[in-house]
């Protein structure tokens, strides 16, 4: 019995340090054995799964990893690279259109804007150096007063003068004088100088390069378009437009022209075409043709005003004078202030 026991007790041992040995060595052993034999198995974490929250809704897409960076456009354009043209958002099926802004907060402007391609270019044919006498009558806020003006009109292979000269009974005299040159657009303007008794009082400078004007005694340099034209010389431009449309033949309905003023004022003038009528009461019987030829209907254009006390002209064009005005009337409505001009017969 005790010969059995001590091998076992050997065994047993032997065992035993065999078994702190493999620990020692290579860890914790195993705690179950495979039917197939002895197979060493690795220990993982494994983290605890998360109960899903109870389904309210739609699923959530996932967050994209990097988003789109928005066009600097603005609003309703689509940014660059979406395509050849870009749709506004009131262009879109179904969308609402935009309610239209008040004129003052980014609506309708009362200027036109100066960009060449919304403006129209005419053919031009200016008419050749004359001067022209005119009788002049004058209302205002106290009384009326008569006088007389005269417009000079040069043309020379450089380019051109004109200059307005006028004497009202009990006033210093006035005149205006633009000077310039002719381009693609016809009359071009590079300065007009408003005088009275003789000395300059205000200027205006035209840098057709920059396209824009610079106002003496006013802030900021007012964007240009082309054909554009001073207080002035816009009569012999509309001159130019009118005789190179009469060898075409009859006029449309209207010409655009844009005029700078000596305020600032930078404007588009809507000169309108009026059916033809009887000529003012005061060019009743003044013969504007050349001698023995019968006078040609004139050409009545009227630049109606947009606003209070802007600008109101009425001419009466004369193709006898290659459409100089044969009479003309300002206005300011609906203030008491008006100059007419006509013709004098002799």
């Amino acid at each position: 019995m005790r010969t059995r026991t001590l091998p076992g007790l050997a065994l047993a041992v032997l065992a035993l340090h065999a078994l702190a040995w493999r620990i020692a060595v290579g860890g914790r052993p195993p705690l179950a054995l495979a039917a197939a034999g002895v197979h060493r198995v690795a220990l993982v974490s494994v983290p605890q799964r998360v109960a899903p929250a109870p389904r309210t809704g739609a699923p959530v897409p996932p967050k994209p990893v990097q988003m789109a960076t928005p066009d600097a456009a603005g609003p309703g354009v689509a940014p660059a690279g979406a395509g050849s043209e870009a749709t506004p958002a009131s262009a879109r099926p179904g969308a609402t259109p935009p309610a239209r802004a008040p004129a003052g907060a980014g609506g309708p402007r009362r200027h036109a804007p100066a960009r060449a391609r919304e403006w129209p270019v005419y053919a031009t044919r200016p008419p050749p150096s004359a001067t022209l006498h005119y009788a002049l009558a004058q209302s205002g806020v106290a009384s009326a007063s008569a006088g007389s003006a005269e417009l000079q009109w040069r043309r020379d292979a450089p380019g051109y003068t004109l200059r307005l000269a006028t004497a009202v009974d009990g006033r210093p005299p006035r005149e205006w004088e633009s000077r310039g040159s002719f381009d693609a657009a016809g009359v071009a303007p590079a300065r007009l100088v408003e005088r009275e008794r003789g000395r300059d009082r205000r200027g205006l400078q035209f840098d057709r390069i920059a396209g824009s004007a610079h106002l003496s005694g006013a802030p900021g340099t007012p964007a240009l378009a082309p054909g554009a034209q001073d207080r002035w010389s816009w009569i012999a431009q509309l001159a130019a437009i009118a005789e190179a449309q009469a060898a075409r033949g009859p006029p449309p309905d209207h010409w655009d022209v844009q005029v700078a003023g000596l305020r600032g004022d930078v404007e588009r003038w809507t000169f309108r075409i009026l059916p033809p009528g009887d000529p003012p009461p005061e060019l009743r019987g003044n013969d504007l043709s050349a001698p023995g030829n019968r006078a040609p209907a004139l050409l009545h254009v009227l630049r109606a005003t947009e606003q209070p006390y802007d600008l109101r002209v009425e001419a009466w064009l004369a193709p006898s004078l290659h459409h100089l005005p044969a009479a003309l009337r300002l206005s300011t409505p609906p203030g008491p202030w008006a100059q007419y001009l006509w013709l004098r017969s002799t």
